[in-house]
């Protein structure tokens, strides 16, 4: 069952409000609608049970869910006023970037995953970001 009360929270949010998710939190947004015409992602890397065949991978579960969104492979995705990311480790560059948006320049970016010890990862996943 839907979680009704969660829906209308999201719904009575002022237009101009971020909303984020990490991973399956964009299967909220896409049976919400939100996503309808919006580019997003999910987990593409399949559990146990996904890659056995008795289950799905999350972002082909959000196709489903989303149909007239447009999936995308990448790590991250700006549409605007929705965010999502991929796996919970995504989550962190979903955080990086969300400081990149605050107007956070690179070299302070570029600290803070230096002092979290995610710096080489940073590298690698800095520019996986598709915009809307």
């Amino acid at each position: 069952m839907l979680n009704q009360r969660l829906h209308s929270f999201i719904r009575t949010l002022p237009e101009k409000t971020l909303i984020t998710s990490v991973c399956t939190g964009s299967w909220i947004y896409g049976a919400m609608g939100l996503l309808d015409g919006k580019p997003a992602t999910n987990r593409k890397e399949p559990d146990r049970l996904e890659a056995s065949g008795a289950g799905k991978v999350p972002i082909d579960r959000l196709a489903e869910i989303a149909p007239r969104a447009p999936i995308s492979r990448s790590r991250l995705v700006d549409a605007g006023r929705i965010v999502t990311a991929g796996g919970i480790a995504s989550g962190m560059e979903m955080g990086f970037h969300l400081l990149r948006r605050a107007g956070y320049d690179e070299d302070f970016i570029f600290e803070v995953t230096r002092i979290m010890e995610y710096a080489a990862a940073f590298e690698i996943y800095r520019d996986d970001i598709e915009y809307a």
